[in-house]
């Protein structure tokens, strides 16, 4: 039987591959796909099996390292573009170049042993970027700035390693998933931090938990590193066991215990049952968490508990090792940090007054007295309606005489063009990406209606370095706030803001960023922009202004 009657034979056993029979594609990638020149197995990764027959439109894994997840990924990509036609996925990574490397190091292997992608790929299509297999398209691109979706349209998309990509390009590729009767995401990581990333994604999901059942006394429990691992004769938190530790107490004995009876239970397939803790919510996605008590067989429990001192934060052990989003000192402000900030006292006195803006629907303002060491006492903060800012704006300065302004640029950048025309302290705030330590440049530019220039009045803001500042100087019991109606909601704002792992472009290494969560941050803005007003007060009055522009730097502080 020639090639060409076998793949339509295939194609006709396979290829009808409705919404609702996804289970296919677990099926096919065991009998077209190879590994290490044996049929793919789901052996010693039996969860897999789950996640890949799952039928959701969306499709949601919160995962450990090392189990697996991009390796049964990438075949369950090349399964749809071989059993639908047409159908186009485009599958991302954190950049470009890293999704090129993956596609010559992850994908083509996959693509060379089996017979039946051979047959299909197209010879003159089939490079690190994409592959064609008939009418169908397998897209290998970048999640980051500057990688920008392609222009055409997508029936699934698959997203690896969200937690280091690009947030807001991961938000535009579902723009290419409109014209597409199918509409499929797939999306999985590492976490980092709760609520963001692929955290928040799990929590919007209908969430699955694969739990383990006693095979002593049947009780049916989550598998917890940190409460369920015992080793022999050591009674301390796990989190204290450095490396000279490990050298006196019998780690490579260590096992999981039934929270229930205390014994030693089973963590094979036969004793494992996912579990849906939210049936009854209208999510569309469906979510898996997969750790590496869900692969027993290949991630022992004696490795975990050795790797562990390896890292340098408990953090990022929890994240990478143990697949569960977790936060530290070093990744927000808690509210710890405010427990003595708020005060019920009046701002001291010989001190001038600076504001900071957040600029949006509603405008968030904080005003602030700043003693002659630079430490600031909030004295006022509140929400003003857009439509009567301008008033209250001139109110405010009144009110307070305050001796400098940092407000939003963007969105509404007449309105801050139309202001520092009447106020000559008022400056115009632009977040920067810059790798000097300094958390800010003045700019200033004077008018020169001959030549058509207008004046700019604009600090740069060197966003991650300013944000680390800004933390610092607060919990260095630099900043007091004056307790009002407003507290709770300036604790919230500031806890949106977190420290996160991303990729970095420029410099092709993991860098701390701060990122939006998942709720409101406007205070935490507006703090940072009145902490900012409170270093550059007074510039404007001993400036000389010239035609060009005049650079003044600030050196970061609270380090």
């Amino acid at each position: 039987m020639d090639a060409i009657t076998l793949d339509h034979l295939e194609r006709v056993r396979t290829a009808v591959l409705k919404k609702d029979s996804a289970a296919s594609i677990a099926r096919w990638i065991t009998e077209h796909t190879t590994l290490g020149g044996l049929p793919y197995s789901y052996k010693d990764h039996e969860y897999q099996q789950k996640i890949m027959s799952d039928q959701s439109r969306d499709v949601v894994t919160i995962k450990c390292a090392q189990v697996g997840i991009s390796e049964v990924s990438v075949r369950m990509a090349l399964a749809l573009v071989n059993i639908l036609r047409p159908y186009t996925v485009a599958y991302t990574l954190h950049t470009a170049d890293f999704a090129a490397k993956f596609a010559r190091n992850r994908v083509d292997p996959v693509i060379s042993g089996s017979k039946t992608m051979l047959r299909n790929v197209h010879p003159s299509n089939n490079n690190a970027s994409q592959k064609q297999f008939g009418e169908s398209f397998l897209y290998m691109l970048g999640a980051s700035p500057g990688s920008e979706p392609i222009s055409i349209p997508v029936d699934h998309i698959i997203h690896d390693e969200v937690d280091f990509s690009d947030q807001e390009v991961l938000g535009k590729y579902l723009s290419r998933l409109g014209h597409s009767k199918w509409k499929r995401t797939t999306k999985f990581s590492t976490p980092t931090v709760p609520g963001y990333g692929i955290h928040l994604a799990f929590t919007n999901s209908r969430r699955h938990y694969n739990f383990c059942k006693c095979h002593h006394c049947n009780f049916q429990f989550i598998p917890s590193y940190y409460d369920h691992v015992k080793v022999p004769g050591y009674l301390g938190d796990l989190r204290e066991l450095n490396k000279q530790r490990l050298t006196r107490v019998r780690f490579q004995d260590a096992q999981l215990h039934c929270p229930s009876c205390g014994r030693v239970p089973s963590l094979q397939p036969e004793h494992r049952e996912w579990v849906c803790e939210n049936p009854d919510e209208n999510f569309v996605a469906a979510g898996y968490q997969v750790t590496p008590f869900d692969a027993p067989n290949v991630i022992k429990i004696p490795y975990l508990i050795e790797v562990a001192p390896s890292f340098t934060r408990v953090q990022d052990f929890v994240n990478n090792s143990l697949g569960l989003a977790m936060e530290d000192s070093e990744s927000t402000l808690t509210r710890e940090d405010f427990r003595d900030v708020f005060v019920v006292a009046d701002a001291p006195s010989a001190v001038q007054y600076v504001m900071g803006i957040d600029v949006g629907g509603i405008y968030h303002v904080c005003v602030s007295a700043v003693d002659a060491w630079g430490d600031m006492f909030v004295v006022h903060t509140e929400q003003v309606p857009m439509g009567k800012f301008r008033v209250r704006y001139v109110e405010l300065c009144k009110q307070f005489r305050i001796t400098c302004t940092v407000i939003d640029s963007m969105p509404h950048a007449e309105t801050v063009m139309a202001l520092q025309a009447q106020d000559p302290n008022l400056y115009a705030s632009v977040y920067v990406k810059q790798k000097s330590v300094l958390t800010h440049t003045v700019i200033e530019r004077k008018e020169i209606k001959e030549d058509g220039q207008e004046f700019i009045r604009q600090v740069n803001i060197n966003r991650s370095f300013a944000l680390d500042g800004y933390m610092e100087h607060m919990r260095s019991g630099h900043i007091k706030i004056k307790s009002s109606g407003e507290d709770e909601v300036i604790v919230v704002h500031h806890m949106s803001m977190k420290r996160v792992k991303t990729f970095d472009n420029d410099s092709g290494e993991m860098r701390f960023s701060w990122q939006k969560t998942d709720g409101n941050d406007h205070y935490h803005h507006t703090f940072l922009y009145c902490w900012i007003a409170s270093k550059i007060r007074g510039i404007s009055k001993t400036l000389i202004q010239l035609p060009t522009f005049q650079m003044f730097t600030f050196p970061v502080t609270g380090f």
